[in-house]
């Protein structure tokens, strides 16, 4: 089985992702995770991410998405399941993944779509902090000022640019502009499952997992 999972900011797609991961021992590729991480890097790729990421604020061009998507699946073996976490975002995106799956052997069972207002989105995201080891904590809940250390190792805390209030807006321009047209050919293959990002963790994993055991993929 393979599988996409889709949403705008904040609406728990990465959390949703490891635990269908889990559950159906599915390869959890995230996209947002490996980009970041290829950001911090002292080199003209890590440089070009992070100006995309952090200051222009836009969507990663898709020839440097499709060279490490390509390199990802090429490791894994055919038989093993994926789930694709934060790809495909834009309409060229989708057609390379489908080849690139094609290629290796699968096809794309589900694209479930995590949807939540935009004011929800904003609210949840800008209450996102993390420290300088990586854990993610929740302003007002696990730190409650910039000056707080963090709970779990007391280094220092702080803000990604693009998880500011200005940063989610125009993410989510982006995304209303790039990424709901995918949606909506999903949608239109009857590949969509959507459900609503609002009520709790435990709560929208039931939906999802309703809705995909409702498809016989076993």
């Amino acid at each position: 089985m393979n599988i996409i999972i889709l949403g705008p900011q904040g609406s728990g797609k990465g959390t949703q992702a490891e635990m269908l991961a889990k559950k159906y021992n599915l390869e959890h590729i995230d996209m947002g995770k490996f980009l970041r991480e290829v950001a911090k890097q002292n080199t003209p790729l890590g440089k070009e991410v992070y100006q995309i990421q952090n200051v222009t604020k836009t969507l990663v061009p898709s020839r440097i998405l499709k060279e490490v998507l390509r390199l990802k699946l090429n490791s894994l073996p055919r038989e093993q399941g994926v789930i694709f976490e934060g790809v495909p975002r834009k309409i060229d995106q989708q057609k390379y993944l489908e080849e690139e799956l094609i290629e290796s052997g699968r096809k794309i069972n589900a694209v479930v779509f995590i949807n939540i207002p935009e004011e929800e989105s904003i609210k949840r995201i800008s209450k996102r902090w993390t420290c300088r080891k990586g854990h993610p904590l929740i302003m007002g809940k696990d730190v409650y000022s910039d000056k707080d250390k963090c709970p779990i190792d007391a280094s220092a805390i702080f803000q990604r640019i693009d998880d500011s209030s200005e940063g989610v807006r125009k993410r989510l321009q982006v995304y209303e502009e790039e990424t709901m047209p995918v949606i909506e050919n999903y949608r239109q293959r009857k590949l969509l499952i959507e459900v609503d990002g609002r009520p709790s963790i435990e709560e929208v994993r039931n939906s999802i997992l309703t809705q995909i055991e409702k498809r016989n993929f076993f």
